[in-house]
């Protein structure tokens, strides 16, 4: 087939076109990047930054100089981190056994006191037992006794002045004596009389005054000293008790925390020893 001359010319332009045309695609494709399957990527780099040729692949995950520099870093500070919080529980730990010791000391020295407050209570109730036992058994009849016995001497006293002073009245009264010497003798004998039944008086009030008033109110008084030693025995042993247990509870609380503290020391190790071993099996 003839080709005419324009035609040729048409033809031969349009073959240098394509060309050009195809070595500019080939061209921007071999700047683009690659084209990257799934887990992988192209990397352009600077060879001054980085010294890795332009276009290596890296594999996603994998970190950079600058990452692990500052992974490492950031490792650092939490070990340093973990040791701060190491020691100080170390300290809070020797501190809190120095509280065991002291909650120890302290239930011990309460011990102590609460059985010498508990001894005297008893001590004190024993002895106000044992008066108002005396009291009640010996004191009172004694004392009613002897006011009775006393009683009796002042109405034989009485009785006695009065015989003698009827004696005397008989025997002036048939004797022939002075009548100053008479009057004497009888106003002895009068006045002795008077004095005895004012003392038989007294001695009937006071008799009854002791059975009736005095006696019952020692009594009570007795009865209410011993009441008040019982409660306060009472309340030593309610005091001892409580005490005791606060300084039990006390010591519960001591060691709880110092097993708490252990636990923290023991846990923060483990974790310290987890991270060693996952930055030594890195490197």
């Amino acid at each position: 087939m003839l080709f005419k001359p324009c035609t040729i010319v048409q033809q031969i332009g349009v073959v240098l076109a394509m060309a050009m045309l195809g070595g500019c695609i080939a061209s921007v494709r071999t700047a683009e990047p690659v084209a990257t399957n799934s887990g992988t990527r192209v990397a352009v780099t600077n060879a001054e930054d980085s010294g890795a040729q332009p276009g290596v692949a890296v594999e996603d995950g994998e970190k950079t100089v600058e990452e692990e520099a500052k992974e490492k870093e950031k490792q650092a500070e939490e070990a340093a981190k973990d040791a701060r919080q190491l020691a100080k529980l170390r300290r809070d730990a020797r501190i809190g056994h120095e509280r065991v010791a002291r909650a120890h000391m302290d239930q011990s020295h309460t011990t102590t006191s609460n059985e010498a407050a508990l001894t005297d209570a008893e001590r004190e109730l024993a002895l106000q037992q044992d008066r108002h036992r005396i009291f009640t058994e010996r004191s009172v009849p004694n004392r009613i006794e002897r006011a009775q016995l006393d009683f009796a001497r002042a109405e034989d006293r009485t009785k006695e002045a009065e015989e003698e002073l009827r004696q005397l009245e008989m025997m002036y009264a048939e004797e022939d004596f002075a009548d100053q010497t008479k009057e004497i003798v009888l106003e002895r004998g009068r006045r002795r009389l008077e004095r005895s039944r004012k003392d038989l008086v007294l001695r009937r009030e006071e008799l009854a005054t002791l059975a009736e008033k005095t006696i019952p109110l020692e009594l009570a008084e007795h009865e209410l000293r011993l009441e008040q030693k019982t409660r306060a025995r009472d309340k030593a042993d309610r005091a001892a008790q409580s005490s005791m247990l606060d300084k039990h509870i006390a010591v519960l609380a001591a060691e709880a925390e110092v097993a708490r503290v252990e636990a923290e020391i023991a846990a923060l190790g483990e974790k310290m020893e987890k991270d060693r071993a996952s930055r030594d099996g890195k490197e």
